[in-house]
Protein backbone atom coordinates (compact mmCIF):
# COMPACT_ATOMS: atom_id res chain seq x y z
CA UNK A 1 0.00 0.00 0.00
CA UNK A 2 3.14 2.39 0.94
CA UNK A 3 4.45 2.38 -2.90
CA UNK A 4 1.10 2.58 -4.32
CA UNK A 5 0.10 5.38 -2.35
CA UNK A 6 3.30 6.70 -3.24
CA UNK A 7 3.38 6.42 -6.85
CA UNK A 8 5.34 3.38 -7.51
CA UNK A 9 3.92 1.78 -10.70
CA UNK A 10 6.36 -1.13 -9.77
CA UNK A 11 4.34 -2.06 -6.74
CA UNK A 12 1.46 -2.10 -9.04
CA UNK A 13 2.38 -4.59 -11.29
CA UNK A 14 3.57 -6.94 -8.79
CA UNK A 15 0.12 -6.53 -7.40
CA UNK A 16 -1.75 -6.69 -10.73
CA UNK A 17 0.59 -9.91 -11.65
CA UNK A 18 -0.05 -11.54 -7.99
CA UNK A 19 -3.54 -10.86 -7.74
CA UNK A 20 -5.46 -10.43 -11.19
CA UNK A 21 -6.73 -14.29 -12.42
CA UNK A 22 -7.70 -14.95 -8.65
CA UNK A 23 -9.66 -11.56 -8.48
CA UNK A 24 -11.18 -12.21 -12.25
CA UNK A 25 -12.02 -15.86 -10.50
CA UNK A 26 -13.84 -13.97 -7.68
CA UNK A 27 -15.68 -11.72 -9.63
CA UNK A 28 -16.48 -14.33 -11.95
CA UNK A 29 -18.32 -16.28 -9.21
CA UNK A 30 -20.90 -13.09 -9.68
CA UNK A 31 -21.31 -12.33 -12.97
CA UNK A 32 -20.79 -16.13 -14.49
CA UNK A 33 -18.77 -13.95 -17.42
CA UNK A 34 -14.88 -13.91 -17.70
CA UNK A 35 -14.84 -11.04 -19.70
CA UNK A 36 -17.40 -8.79 -18.11
CA UNK A 37 -15.32 -10.13 -14.67
CA UNK A 38 -11.92 -9.12 -16.38
CA UNK A 39 -12.97 -5.76 -16.85
CA UNK A 40 -14.22 -5.14 -13.59
CA UNK A 41 -10.70 -6.37 -12.50
CA UNK A 42 -8.89 -4.08 -14.63
CA UNK A 43 -11.56 -0.97 -13.73
CA UNK A 44 -10.89 -1.58 -9.91
CA UNK A 45 -6.86 -1.73 -10.38
CA UNK A 46 -7.18 1.47 -12.47
CA UNK A 47 -9.68 3.23 -9.83
CA UNK A 48 -6.87 2.14 -7.27
CA UNK A 49 -4.18 3.94 -8.98
CA UNK A 50 -6.01 6.68 -10.13
CA UNK A 51 -7.16 7.53 -6.33
CA UNK A 52 -4.15 6.52 -4.84
CA UNK A 53 -3.22 9.32 -2.50
CA UNK A 54 -6.34 8.30 -0.68
CA UNK A 55 -5.15 4.58 0.09
CA UNK A 56 -5.23 3.35 3.72
CA UNK A 57 -1.76 2.75 4.32
CA UNK A 58 -3.00 0.71 6.85
CA UNK A 59 -5.74 -1.68 5.40
CA UNK A 60 -5.33 -4.84 4.26
CA UNK A 61 -4.66 -5.07 0.33
CA UNK A 62 -5.86 -8.24 -0.63
CA UNK A 63 -9.29 -7.38 1.57
CA UNK A 64 -9.44 -3.64 -0.24
CA UNK A 65 -9.16 -5.28 -3.43
CA UNK A 66 -11.03 -8.48 -2.80
CA UNK A 67 -14.33 -6.21 -1.23
CA UNK A 68 -13.56 -3.28 -4.19
CA UNK A 69 -14.88 -6.33 -6.93
CA UNK A 70 -17.55 -7.51 -5.01
CA UNK A 71 -18.88 -3.89 -4.64
CA UNK A 72 -18.08 -3.44 -8.28
CA UNK A 73 -20.11 -6.76 -9.61
CA UNK A 74 -22.58 -5.89 -7.89
CA UNK A 75 -22.87 -2.38 -9.00
CA UNK A 76 -22.45 -3.92 -12.46
CA UNK A 77 -25.49 -6.73 -11.79
CA UNK A 78 -27.58 -3.41 -10.46
CA UNK A 79 -26.66 -2.01 -13.34
CA UNK A 80 -28.06 -4.76 -15.84
CA UNK A 81 -31.26 -4.90 -13.62
CA UNK A 82 -31.66 -1.55 -14.57
CA UNK A 83 -31.07 -1.44 -18.14
CA UNK A 84 -33.64 -4.86 -18.20
CA UNK A 85 -36.32 -2.58 -16.46
CA UNK A 86 -35.84 -0.33 -18.74
CA UNK A 87 -35.85 -2.46 -21.87
CA UNK A 88 -38.95 -4.17 -20.62
CA UNK A 89 -40.69 -0.62 -20.19
CA UNK A 90 -40.10 0.19 -23.63
CA UNK A 91 -41.20 -3.14 -24.63
CA UNK A 92 -44.63 -2.43 -22.84
CA UNK A 93 -44.76 1.07 -24.24
CA UNK A 94 -44.04 0.79 -27.77
CA UNK A 95 -44.92 -3.08 -28.68
CA UNK A 96 -46.45 -5.15 -25.53
CA UNK A 97 -46.60 -9.19 -26.42
CA UNK A 98 -49.67 -10.35 -28.35
CA UNK A 99 -50.89 -6.50 -29.26
CA UNK A 100 -50.56 -5.20 -32.55
CA UNK A 101 -50.13 -1.29 -33.15
CA UNK A 102 -52.47 0.03 -35.67
CA UNK A 103 -50.88 2.14 -38.04
CA UNK A 104 -51.56 5.60 -36.41
CA UNK A 105 -50.01 4.26 -33.11
CA UNK A 106 -47.15 3.14 -34.63
CA UNK A 107 -46.52 6.48 -36.22
CA UNK A 108 -47.44 8.29 -33.08
CA UNK A 109 -44.50 6.21 -31.13
CA UNK A 110 -41.87 6.59 -33.59
CA UNK A 111 -42.99 10.35 -33.40
CA UNK A 112 -42.39 10.43 -29.71
CA UNK A 113 -39.06 8.69 -29.77
CA UNK A 114 -38.13 11.08 -32.28
CA UNK A 115 -39.39 13.77 -30.07
CA UNK A 116 -37.40 12.49 -27.23
CA UNK A 117 -34.17 12.12 -29.13
CA UNK A 118 -34.42 16.14 -30.23
CA UNK A 119 -35.27 17.03 -26.76
CA UNK A 120 -32.02 15.41 -25.33
CA UNK A 121 -30.22 17.12 -28.44
CA UNK A 122 -31.12 20.58 -27.20
CA UNK A 123 -30.03 19.56 -23.51
CA UNK A 124 -26.70 21.63 -22.59
CA UNK A 125 -23.82 19.24 -23.04
CA UNK A 126 -22.90 18.65 -19.45
CA UNK A 127 -26.98 18.02 -18.65
CA UNK A 128 -27.06 15.78 -21.27
CA UNK A 129 -24.43 13.40 -20.56
CA UNK A 130 -25.79 13.28 -16.88
CA UNK A 131 -28.89 11.97 -17.75
CA UNK A 132 -27.89 9.69 -20.02
CA UNK A 133 -25.61 8.67 -17.56
CA UNK A 134 -28.24 8.22 -15.28
CA UNK A 135 -30.85 7.09 -16.87
CA UNK A 136 -29.09 5.20 -19.92
CA UNK A 137 -26.54 3.69 -17.95
CA UNK A 138 -28.61 3.43 -14.60
CA UNK A 139 -25.50 4.34 -12.52
CA UNK A 140 -26.36 6.24 -9.13
CA UNK A 141 -26.13 10.18 -8.76
CA UNK A 142 -22.99 9.41 -6.27
CA UNK A 143 -21.19 7.29 -9.54
CA UNK A 144 -22.20 10.21 -11.97
CA UNK A 145 -20.22 12.44 -9.56
CA UNK A 146 -17.41 10.09 -9.38
CA UNK A 147 -16.98 10.29 -12.90
CA UNK A 148 -17.05 13.26 -13.79
CA UNK A 149 -15.18 14.59 -10.74
CA UNK A 150 -18.36 17.15 -9.34
CA UNK A 151 -20.74 17.29 -6.66
CA UNK A 152 -23.69 15.24 -6.19
CA UNK A 153 -25.42 18.55 -5.95
CA UNK A 154 -24.60 19.19 -9.52
CA UNK A 155 -25.40 15.71 -10.27
CA UNK A 156 -28.77 16.82 -8.65
CA UNK A 157 -29.38 19.98 -10.08
CA UNK A 158 -28.45 18.63 -14.12
CA UNK A 159 -31.09 16.21 -13.35
CA UNK A 160 -33.81 18.48 -12.41
CA UNK A 161 -33.40 20.43 -15.00
CA UNK A 162 -32.98 17.63 -18.02
CA UNK A 163 -36.03 16.38 -16.52
CA UNK A 164 -38.08 19.26 -16.31
CA UNK A 165 -36.72 20.04 -19.74
CA UNK A 166 -37.37 17.14 -21.41
CA UNK A 167 -41.61 16.98 -19.66
CA UNK A 168 -41.84 20.53 -21.38
CA UNK A 169 -40.82 18.84 -24.46
CA UNK A 170 -42.81 16.07 -24.30
CA UNK A 171 -45.50 17.27 -22.63
CA UNK A 172 -48.20 16.59 -25.38
CA UNK A 173 -47.58 13.24 -25.25
CA UNK A 174 -48.64 12.25 -21.94
CA UNK A 175 -52.37 12.23 -22.25
CA UNK A 176 -51.82 10.75 -25.57
CA UNK A 177 -49.88 8.11 -23.92
CA UNK A 178 -51.75 7.41 -21.06
CA UNK A 179 -54.78 6.62 -23.33
CA UNK A 180 -53.21 4.34 -25.38
CA UNK A 181 -51.97 2.24 -21.89
CA UNK A 182 -55.41 2.21 -21.07
CA UNK A 183 -56.77 1.09 -24.12
CA UNK A 184 -54.32 -1.65 -24.22
CA UNK A 185 -55.49 -3.29 -20.55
Amino acid sequence: MKGLKKGDSHSLELLFRRLYPRLCAYANKFLNNMDESEEIVQEVFYRIWKNREQLDEKQSVNGYLFTAVKNTCFNTMEHQKVQDQYAALLQTVYKPSGVDFSAHESFVAEELEKDFQRALEHLPPECRKIFEMSRFEGLKYQEIAERLNISIKTVETQMVRALSKIRLDLKDYLTLLIITLLNQN
